[in-house]
């Protein structure tokens, strides 16, 4: 059986699509930002390293199958990508106008500690990167598992720049919430 990949593809431009709907009905002013040049820089340097790494260790990557292409995984895949892009959902919808798709301080911003910002600091990021775990686990694709790893690291970067944002605007408060609540994994990181 040959996992339908567009399954997975689907859900993620739904996904997208969603996102880019709610970013722009719930833009707010905002108060301080990180430059766009040194956001897109940190992206620009790991995906190109990235790609370097591929073509130079494993052209035929693409096409690397790890987990067994079967109905079960299928489905196991599709419940975790479903859940954890249903998670990161939850988080986008709790967060409202604070929510930046680059480190900012909005106008009136404030530290969000319920819904799912009560189990990590970063649910967006947990989500997303679940519902990535469970497209590799569906398609099996050893590329897509490397992408989760990508990701991981593209995400602690960018939120270690949010927190250095919120901890500057919010001080003890925000220094307060990161010793409480874990980052990504509740009670592990």
């Amino acid at each position: 059986m040959q996992t339908d990949v567009s399954l997975f593809v689907t859900l993620w431009i739904a996904f997208y699509a969603f996102w880019l709907i709610s970013a722009w009905k719930t833009r707010s002013p905002v108060k301080r930002k990180q430059s766009r040049l040194s956001y897109f820089l940190y992206g620009i340097v790991w995906v190109a390293i990235w790609i370097i790494l591929i073509n130079w260790f494993s052209p035929d990557l693409m096409t690397d199958r790890i987990v067994p292409d079967s109905i079960g995984y299928t489905v196991a895949g599709l419940l975790i990508t479903l859940a954890g892009l249903g998670f990161a959902i939850w988080a986008r919808v709790h967060l409202g106008k604070n929510w930046s798709g680059m480190p900012a301080i909005r106008e009136q911003h404030t530290i969000t500690r319920t819904g799912p910002y009560r189990f990590v600091r970063h649910p967006i990021y947990s989500g997303i990167l679940l519902g990535l775990l469970g497209t590799a686990i569906g398609t099996g694709y050893f590329i897509v598992f490397c992408c989760v790893l990508l990701i991981l690291v593209l995400f602690v970067i960018k939120f270690r720049m949010e927190e250095k944002f919120l901890e500057e605007e919010f001080g003890e408060e925000y220094a307060r919430y990161r010793r409480e609540v874990r980052a990504l994994v509740p009670y592990v990181i």
